[in-house]
């Protein structure tokens, strides 16, 4: 198996990135920032509508961006939330399955590997990370065991 764990300095340089899920909610600061013009445009007390897109321009600009899940055209990189210097390298053909398991309390994506073992982790969105490994493993995509 070519699916490996290693250190993030250690991750191939050549290729482009495809798609990324990261932990930063951008479209989330985007409306906000767009429910301030509007609160502007539409009377509101200025001070809501200033202090809206000041805060979300702020949090744009210096909250950090947590990569969790980087997309390539033959392999995606789970990123280690505890240790950000490491990362688990999977190759898309060495995939037998994955499901997205959630719950109230904590979500989480499960990567079945061929060689039998299971890469996890830990998720937010059912809808966004099902869209994007979609994308590169549609067709071995199974519903989550109960």
């Amino acid at each position: 198996m070519k699916s490996k764990e290693l250190k993030t300095y250690n991750l191939p340089k050549e290729d482009v990135l495809i798609s990324e899920i990261d932990a930063k909610p951008q479209a989330l600061f985007l409306f906000l920032i767009l429910i301030g013009v509007l609160s502007l445009l539409f009377r509101a007390p200025t001070a809501y509508g200033v202090t809206t897109i000041l805060f979300s321009l702020v949090a744009m600009a210096y909250m950090p961006k947590v990569e969790i899940i980087g997309f390539y055209q033959d392999y995606l990189i789970l990123y280690n939330r505890a240790d950000r210097n490491n990362c688990f390298l999977v190759y898309y053909d060495e995939v037998s399955s994955w499901y997205y398991s959630w719950s109230a309390s904590r979500d989480y994506l499960y990567i079945e590997m061929e060689d039998g073992t299971t890469e996890k982790i830990e998720a937010f969105s059912k809808t966004l990370f099902e869209s994007h490994m979609n994308r590169v493993l549609k067709e071995k995509h199974r519903k989550a065991p109960k």
